[in-house]
């Protein structure tokens, strides 16, 4: 009201002022409310919570079954107690034998705990965090096996992808599909409190300031609390016979079978399955495998283009998981370790890496054409349709240049 309504013996009204103000709170508030709720909604709807294992259903359902006797005869769940009906465990501590899934039906969980990752969807990689023995990490309280950067988080009983922590603002787990979502909430919260209550400005701007340095780095606040003491093991996929490389030095590994895809049953072939060996190595304190450089590990949390640096409309890419030889990308670190194994040589390695910058050039160029619905030249001309107008207006141009190169 100060600007439209002063007082007369002060100054004129401004309503230029008063709108241009009230313009860019409405969009301040707006992105505010627009990145909680994308915020809030993801956290309801993909928190992205790992499956628990089939056994812990299992035990659930006898837990369910003798916390309620038998209304008509009470003795009935003491003497089946006693004779084992019910049955226990068969480790006290909870862990399972080699292959914990091969003999027991996944469908005794809800719908999105039916698919338990089984052993061979680890050994299908070539890069895996694991224990010393070579397997990968087991949660004892889940009954399943850790996917890669996964924790287990106290406050929902669940193993959580790339925990970063439990937010009480939104009554959830911040992990990999919410990361980037509460990075924009943050800093839009920042932006708009730091006209309307500069002390919680103050607040969010150095929530903003960590949440980024996690992001430049490529870790969360879980694997930030011992970042530069932990080693990290890991279970690195050593080829047959490498072209052009060393002997291995004596290191540890393991040999696991391993199904090919898209290959006929080996019991109806009668041929054994594929044997794959793994390395078990381990990183240098304060390595991170996953380190890509600043400016990839931003893109991996944030997003490929600038729009999706300060809108939430997509989400993050590195939740895509589809990177062919490991759950996430993993950086020069893992190069090194291969290197210093003998597992592969200096051509392959580079040879990987052109390979791995076609893919990521390549995932670039499929989330542009789906964001933006545009098809290249190229492929117009192949399908037979009409290239575009700037399109034949540039190459107009390139082909007149040529030609006046020619006659100079």
């Amino acid at each position: 009201d100060y600007l439209l309504k002063p007082a007369s013996t002060v100054r004129q009204p401004r309503h230029g002022s008063a709108i241009a103000i009230l313009t860019i709170y409405a969009c301040l508030l707006l992105l505010l409310a627009l990145t909680y709720f994308r915020l809030f909604y993801t956290i309801l709807t993909k928190p992205g919570y790992t499956p628990r294992g089939p056994q812990w259903h299992i035990n659930n359902s006898k837990r369910r079954t003798r916390s309620r006797p038998s209304r008509a005869n009470p003795r009935t769940h003491d003497l089946e107690k006693q004779s084992g009906v019910l049955g226990e465990p068969q480790d006290p501590s909870g862990h399972l034998p080699a292959s914990p899934y091969a003999n027991v039906p996944s469908a005794y969980g809800p719908a999105n705990d039916v698919a338990a990752p089984d052993l061979q969807d680890f050994y299908k990689r070539d890069v895996f965090t694991c224990e010393s023995d070579g397997r990968p990490i087991w949660c004892s309280t889940c009954l399943n096996w850790k996917a890669d950067r996964a924790h287990h988080c106290r406050e929902v009983g669940r193993c959580v992808r790339k925990m970063d922590h439990f937010c009480p603002w939104v009554g959830g787990i911040v992990s990999e599909t919410s990361q980037k979502f509460f990075v924009l909430f943050v800093f839009w919260g920042a932006v708009y409190f730091l006209a309307l209550a500069a002390l919680f400005s103050l607040f969010l701007v150095g929530m903003t300031g960590s949440s980024l340095q996690f992001v430049f780095l490529n870790t969360t606040t879980i694997e930030n609390l011992s970042r530069k003491t932990k080693v990290w093991q890991l279970a690195v996929h050593m080829p047959a016979n490498p072209p052009g490389s060393t002997p291995p030095p004596p290191i540890r590994t393991v040999t696991f079978s391993a199904p090919v895809p898209n290959a006929p049953d080996p019991t109806s072939t009668g041929q054994p399955p594929e044997l794959r060996t793994f390395a078990i190595l381990h990183s240098r304190p304060g390595e991170n495998p996953w380190d890509l450089g600043y400016y990839r590990n931003f893109k991996s949390v944030m997003g490929d283009h600038w729009y999706e640096w300060l809108l939430p409309i997509k989400h993050s890419p590195c939740a895509r998981h589809d990177w062919p030889d490991s759950e996430f990308e993993m950086g020069p670190v893992v190069e090194r370790m291969k290197r210093e194994a003998g597992i592969v040589a200096s051509n392959q390695m580079e040879m990987d890496e052109k390979t791995r910058r076609q893919h990521r050039r390549r995932r670039r160029r499929t989330s542009t054409r789906a964001s933006s619905g545009d098809v290249e030249t190229g492929d117009e001309e192949a399908r037979g349709m009409k290239p575009k107008r700037h399109h034949r207006r540039r190459r107009r141009r390139s082909e007149s240049g040529r030609a006046a190169g020619v006659t100079r």
